[in-house]
């Protein structure tokens, strides 16, 4: 492993700037092969909406509870596990398949379980010691020059 980052939340929403930032940074010593611009981007968003769907739906915008988002950079992934003590939801049996309906009203949600499916290489749920803990990689190589 080259890198591991761990960043515990409490507080506003506006923490998601901080999330993403910090993705952003180990973002920049990772290259893809397909799209490294985009896939960059996708990558962002995906942990961008799951953090959102915990603040907003198991956290019902309850500031005070806690986030955790751990970011690890191996050989050949990036990894993100976002973990939370929300009532336990497993997002890989939601379905998400009318998200690809265009004519959806936004209003039913699951567009940001549907993304991180979309984008990610892997996606994994555990309930854990009262803890929902979703893994989500991204194969990758590091970029020994940054």
């Amino acid at each position: 492993m080259f890198a591991q980052v761990s960043i515990q939340l409490t507080g506003p929403m506006d923490h998601l700037r901080l999330v993403w930032q910090t993705g952003e940074t180990l973002l920049d010593s990772v290259v893809f092969d397909d799209d490294p611009e985009g896939t960059r981007y996708n990558v962002l968003v995906a942990l961008q909406e799951m953090v959102t769907n915990v603040l907003r739906h198991a956290y019902e915008l309850d500031e005070t509870r806690p986030i955790q988002v751990v970011f690890e950079l191996t050989d050949d992934s990036f990894q993100i596990v976002v973990r939370d003590q929300g009532p336990a939801f497993d997002p890989l049996a939601y379905d998400t398949t009318a998200c690809e309906d265009e004519s959806m009203p936004q209003e039913s949600g699951g567009f940001g379980i549907h993304i991180a499916r979309a984008v990610m290489d892997q996606v994994e749920y555990r309930r854990e010691n009262g803890w929902n803990t979703l893994r989500m990689s991204k194969c990758a190589r590091v970029n020994a020059n940054t």
